[in-house]
């Protein structure tokens, strides 16, 4: 593992970053080398200088080319940049990134497979825990959709996380996580009559079948598609096993308006994990982790994304993680 920083205006003393809650912190870009020699770009947000290490935490974004602040051309989600600033109001530091071929890091998205972002995902924790005024003892993750899925993983086999927050996280296998938000969306769409939905559902399920049944793992059958070998290895993996194994505490939050992750699984999860576990189903949350007070079905998206993160959801995450990782 390679790991280089430059800050982002001086390298030597670089000047507190003012964002858009108004809290303190230090933006510092890192270069973390994968196991196949990838460099992967990301930030570490540092909180105000104090007397002792802090704890931090790993944000894992969901599926598709995000950028470290789970934006990609046409959307910006701006999730982790959030959540980066709020758990620095909390002393808590944070290290978010590119995908690889995503931003500043290299490589290939269309060819990068599942477990080829877990095994990413694992050279960034290991990176987070090694940095300076980072106490390696009380690092986290957080993980958002597959972001969550890849944390489990994690959670599971590595020693040092001290605990993890599964937000809108499946529970089941991939291809029932699929079918599932399939349904939900389609039957989420508005109109007179069946046929709108009717059309959705043929054409993910078209799309699907065409991915799946693909021996190019780069294809997307159409434009902003996940790549085949993606989907082909989502539908066969089972968290379960994962789930499992989980022994650090566990914050589990899918909102009851999530379309593409079955809020039940918060329940399911509750059945597996081995460690301490806490769950929560807002009843106005989306999967994009806005607060909802309409409908919120799949056209809503738009709109939502204009909204902030829900600022009960990272209060509720950041408390629990503050009073976890307090020295």
């Amino acid at each position: 593992m390679h790991l280089s920083s430059t800050d982002d205006d001086n390298p030597t003393s670089p000047p507190p970053r003012h964002t858009g809650t108004g809290h303190d912190h230090v933006d510092v870009n890192l270069v973390v080398r994968a196991s196949d020699g990838i460099e992967l770009s990301g930030t570490l947000a540092r909180p105000p200088k104090s007397t002792s290490d802090a704890p931090a935490v790993l944000f894992l974004n969901g599926s598709g080319p995000l950028d470290r602040d789970s934006n990609f051309p046409g959307q910006a989600l701006n999730v982790a940049s959030t959540f980066a600033d709020h758990l620095a109001g909390a002393g808590i530091a944070s290290l978010r990134f590119d995908k690889r071929g995503v931003g500043a890091s290299k490589g290939d998205f269309a060819t990068t497979g599942l477990d080829l972002e877990i095994s990413d995902a694992a050279v960034c924790f290991a990176a987070l825990g090694s940095c300076d005024d980072v106490d390696a003892d009380r690092v986290a993750i957080v993980g958002h959709s597959v972001g969550a899925t890849i944390a489990m993983r994690l959670a599971a086999d590595r020693t040092g996380v001290a605990a993890v927050v599964l937000l809108a996280g499946p529970a089941q296998p991939g291809i029932a996580v699929m079918d599932w938000q399939t349904e939900r969306m389609a039957s989420s769409l508005p109109g007179p009559d069946w046929l709108l939905p009717a059309y959705f559902r043929r054409r993910t399920l078209k799309d699907r079948a065409a991915l799946l049944e693909s021996r190019r793992h780069a294809i997307r059958p159409r434009p902003g598609a996940l790549p085949a070998g993606w989907v082909q290895d989502f539908a066969a993996h089972d968290p379960s096993d994962d789930l499992g194994r989980i022994d650090c505490p566990v914050l589990a939050i899918t909102g009851l308006k999530d379309l593409q992750v079955d809020p039940n699984d918060v329940a399911r999860m509750a059945t597996m994990v081995r460690g301490p576990f806490a769950g929560a189903t807002p009843a106005d949350l989306t999967h994009l982790l806005r607060h909802e007070s309409g409908r919120g079905g799949l056209r809503s998206y738009t709109r939502q994304v204009r909204r902030p993160v829900d600022p009960e959801l990272l209060e509720r995450v950041t408390t629990w993680l503050a009073t976890l990782l307090a020295p």
